[in-house]
């Protein structure tokens, strides 16, 4: 087999997955995670999906995508404690290899890679989270 692109699946496989996990839900409402466009002005805690680094993937009889994904999470404080919670959250959900992907696409890894909370703004009470995964899949 070839390798080939999935980040366009994995992405609606990922949204649609953090939108199933009632542990996520139970911090940020469905409706407030977000693939790659986020409203203006959105209300706040809310899961944005990140630009992903997807590079070819290649075994013996398999093709796929290797690729590094992002899941940025915002939180307001007064300090950082709510974005942690939701970021440890998001770990979780996406931790557990279970993603179910589109049109017969096999999932080979999900490992979660590092996770950073930043302040958005400076001196600010609002908190931004990047969780970095790494993704293999094949199909």
């Amino acid at each position: 087999m070839t390798p080939t692109d999935h980040s366009l699946p994995l992405r609606r496989a990922v949204v649609a997955h953090l939108r199933s996990v009632s542990a996520v839900t139970d911090l940020v409402t469905a409706t407030r995670i977000y693939g790659r466009r986020v409203p203006d002005n959105p209300a706040w805690p809310f899961i944005r999906y990140g630009v992903p680094d997807t590079r070819p993937y290649e075994a013996t009889g398999q093709g796929g995508s290797d690729s590094a994904i992002t899941v940025h999470a915002f939180a307001r404080g007064p300090d950082e404690s709510d974005c942690a919670e939701l970021a440890a959250v998001i770990v979780e959900a996406l931790s557990s290899d279970q993603l179910p992907l589109e049109n017969d696409l096999g999932l080979v890894s999900l490992d979660w890679e590092r996770t950073q909370i930043l302040e958005d703004g400076d001196e600010s009470a609002d908190y931004h989270a990047v969780i970095e995964f790494s993704v293999v899949t094949t199909g």
